[in-house]
């Protein structure tokens, strides 16, 4: 929790992620901490927020009203729905006092989180999803979430320190909520960050997915496929706000046993640059590096290509592969090469390395080669 101004500020920022990111979030923390206050602050920036006290509502709300018309029956959404999509801006749509609503409220609200669809109506992308929620044993007739709920926001414990809270309140000056502007290479970025996901992955197969036993322990962040995209996109664009917010944002997304590993891992990763393979396909870039540390390092070459494809940039990614194939052997090569093979990646005009023979076996189980 944030205990000073700095740890405030870092969850501060790690929330401004999620809204850019359009992944959902939510806040946990005392009532009467401010959660509500600094989410509506975005409004100063020029976003619209709509702020829905979750347990004033029914489960028609957000999956929409049946309207029977003759022998049809459509969901027509509520009037928050209408009011976000008719914004031409970007804007927040948040689910305050969360754990006070029911379990077929908090159903009810799934599909609008992770797809922005209420009834009939879908919402456009610039809106994005947060919540905020007191412990449940706090919370007035509070309820554990469901692991199904859960598992479609990035949990961040949220604490307004003493200083924060002196100083804002003798100068009126209240902390606003950062957003940071989407990278206009975000696509690429994402691409890097989900090649290292598939790397740990890869490396730690079983953390792929695992829905901890206890009901507390399903109620917040665990890993599952979704989350860890979720984790690839928000590094993407928290690379450079610091350690503790890309902490924040990991732990948030996966949960922090996990999380630690991961961000654990990054830091002793010490790999050659993707498009540095992609200029020198058969030089050194590999040698000498641990298979483990290959079998990243080629990932990390397939999400480049897929960033910025072209025949050449295809050949070459392929090169690559038979390089490390001669320094570390098959294995770490095996996964890339399948994937670049596949129907639809491979660029018509592209050239087929010959020294790709070497994976021949290897590709003819995967019904790749006749």
């Amino acid at each position: 929790m944030a205990r000073d101004r700095q740890s405030y500020e870092a969850v501060l920022a790690a929330v401004g992620v999620c809204v850019s990111a359009r992944i959902p979030f939510l806040l946990w923390g005392d009532p009467g901490a401010g959660k509500t206050a600094v989410v509506e602050s975005a409004a100063g920036s020029g976003w619209h927020v709509e702020t829905l006290i979750c347990s004033h509502y029914e489960p028609s709300d957000f999956a929409g009203l049946p309207i029977v018309s003759g022998e049809r029956v459509t969901l027509a959404p509520p009037g928050w729905a209408h009011r976000v999509a008719a914004e031409p801006g970007p804007s927040i749509v948040f689910f305050d006092e969360w754990t006070t609503a029911s379990p077929a409220v908090q159903a009810a609200a799934l599909r609008p989180l992770t797809h922005g669809q209420v009834g009939v109506l879908q919402l456009p992308d610039r809106v994005s999803f947060g919540a905020a929620a007191n412990p449940a044993d706090v919370a007035a007739s509070g309820w554990e979430l469901a692991a199904p709920t859960a598992n479609r926001f990035v949990h961040l414990d949220w604490r307004m320190p003493l200083d924060v809270y002196a100083e804002s309140l003798v100068t009126g000056d209240w902390p606003v909520l950062p957003v940071p502007v989407v990278p206009p290479d975000i696509e690429a970025l994402v691409a890097a960050q989900r090649g290292l996901v598939a790397g740990f992955l890869r490396s730690r197969g079983g953390q792929l997915s695992s829905i901890p036993s206890d009901a507390a322990g399903r109620g917040r962040a665990f890993p599952t496929p979704r989350t860890w995209d979720y984790a690839a996109r928000l590094l993407a664009i928290a690379n450079d706000l610091g350690e503790e917010v890309r902490r924040l944002l990991v732990y948030g997304a996966v949960g922090a046993p996990v999380g630690h590993e991961f961000l654990t891992w990054l830091g002793a990763l010490d790999l050659p640059d993707p498009e540095d393979l992609l200029d020198d396909p058969l030089g050194d870039g590999l040698k000498g590096l641990r298979p483990d540390r290959v079998h990243v390092a080629l990932q990390g070459v397939l999400a480049a290509y897929t960033a910025d494809s072209s025949p050449d940039r295809w050949t070459a990614a392929m090169n690559v592969c038979v390089g490390a194939a001669t320094h570390s052997g098959l294995d770490p090569a095996v996964p890339v090469v399948r994937a670049l093979l596949r129907p639809g990646r491979r660029p018509p005009a592209a050239e087929v390395p010959s020294g790709l023979t070497v994976f021949a076996p290897a590709l003819k189980l995967a019904g790749l080669l006749p």
